[in-house]
């Protein structure tokens, strides 16, 4: 079982770390109080915690979250919002590892706001941060060897989860973002998740990706957030060629313009849970489920990241001039949808994330979003003129997404 040490970012609320026994299975139970947003130095935090069936544990944490974004709504303030759904082997622990890293990208992501905010003469909006979790971790002892065994449970939980209220929750951050943005608002809305984390935010985000990409207009207006990245995602192939088959087709090269991407899938080459285990456990579907050609007959089986052809970018480890090497390197690209390749040096393995140069590449990715969503918008009757205004007044640095990140010192 991992821990961490909590940063020391002067956040209130959580409840005290606990030592565990060094074997066990980890309670069907809440691991913090329905306390809503909680506040840190520089931004604030709720965590919202789903059962084994997708139900809240305790329904007053979503209900405390939900009231506080529907006063921001009708309050009409702008709000840099994060969420981040955690993965296999986790939980929402006080010293679980996924929420301590959070915690330091929600702080960094504060002080960018605060810099830039500044250099445009204006006010920075709050940063407020949502950590989602489940039941990742069940059983555990001294070594991994106990916890790899929990692999398929936990992905029929997480399957689970991803179709229950977690849903009600996203539904209440897309009016919020929405209705700001048709108002003439500045909201941001990043929706991020890890392994099994990955599977339940693309589970419930991927009708309205697919509706994205299927509008016939130049610039891809994403209805839900405006950045959904996924880290390792343990979802099939399959589930993602609806989407490859769009933005893969003529038309859709020949309509779109270069723009920031709105969908990011980054897997490491060297995860063996994804890359292995998956099509192991997945194996008989192969054998039930009649394909047609030999893509569809792997994304039965396979992950979204270990799909050669839904591949578009390769990214590396430093390289001594920047903190990652991303291939192509340009920010913005005509096809929004990126399938990103990460070499070990990136990510190590399936748990491995929170390595220097991911971060770098991630908050670099949520940071261009934070510098375009500062422009204030125009009241719109739709979401996809609104947001046009917006990119129209506010373009992107453009350039070498390396390089940027290096320029703001990452």
């Amino acid at each position: 079982m991992s821990r961490s040490t909590q940063p020391n970012d002067g956040l209130t609320g959580l409840r005290p770390v606990v030592t565990p026994p060094p074997f066990g299975v980890m309670p069907n139970a809440a691991h913090q109080d329905a306390l809503g947003f909680m506040k840190a130095d520089t931004f604030a935090l709720a965590v919202v915690e789903f059962d084994d069936q997708g139900r809240c544990y305790d329904r007053a944490q979503l209900d405390t979250v939900s009231d506080r974004v529907e006063t921001m709504r009708t309050g009409r303030e702008d709000v840099i919002l994060l969420l981040f759904v955690h993965g296999w082997k986790h939980d929402a622990r006080s010293d679980d590892p996924n929420l301590s890293s959070f915690r330091v990208v929600l702080a960094q992501t504060a002080a960018y706001e605060r810099s830039s905010a500044a250099a445009a003469g204006g006010a920075p909006r709050p940063v407020m941060g949502i950590f989602v979790g489940w039941r990742g971790l069940t059983a555990y002892g001294p070594s991994d060897i106990v916890a790899d065994t929990t692999f398929w449970g936990r992905q029929a939980a997480g399957h689970r989860v991803a179709v229950g209220s977690v849903r009600e929750l996203f539904g209440r951050l897309r009016h919020y973002r929405n209705s700001r943005l048709k108002n003439g608002g500045a909201p941001l809305l990043v929706i991020a998740g890890h392994s099994f984390g990955g599977m339940i935010v693309y589970s419930a985000l991927a009708q309205s990706l697919i509706e994205s990409a299927s509008a016939p207009v130049e610039t891809v207006i994403p209805a839900f957030a405006d950045l959904v990245v996924l880290a390792n995602p343990a979802i099939e192939g399959a589930r993602y060629l609806p989407i490859y088959d769009l933005v893969s087709s003529t038309a859709f090269k020949g309509r779109t313009n270069v723009q920031l991407p709105v969908f990011v899938c980054i897997q490491a080459t060297s995860d063996q849970p994804v890359g292995t285990f998956f099509p192991i456990g997945n194996f008989a579907n192969r054998l039930e489920e009649a394909t047609i050609g030999g893509l569809e007959e792997r994304c039965v089986t396979h992950a979204i990241g270990f799909i050669d052809e839904f591949r578009t970018h390769k990214i590396a480890g430093p390289d001594g001039n920047a903190p990652f090497v991303l291939t192509p390197p340009q920010i913005e690209q005509p096809d929004p949808f990126w399938v990103v390749a990460a070499a070990k040096a990136v990510i190590d393995g399936h748990s491995g994330i929170w390595q220097a140069p991911f971060l770098s590449f991630l908050k670099a990715l949520v940071f261009q979003q934070v510098a375009r969503s500062q422009a204030t918008t125009i009241a719109a009757a739709s979401l996809n003129d609104a947001i046009a205004a917006r990119n129209e007044k506010a373009p992107s640095t453009g350039g070498n997404l390396a390089e940027f990140a290096k320029e703001i010192g990452l």
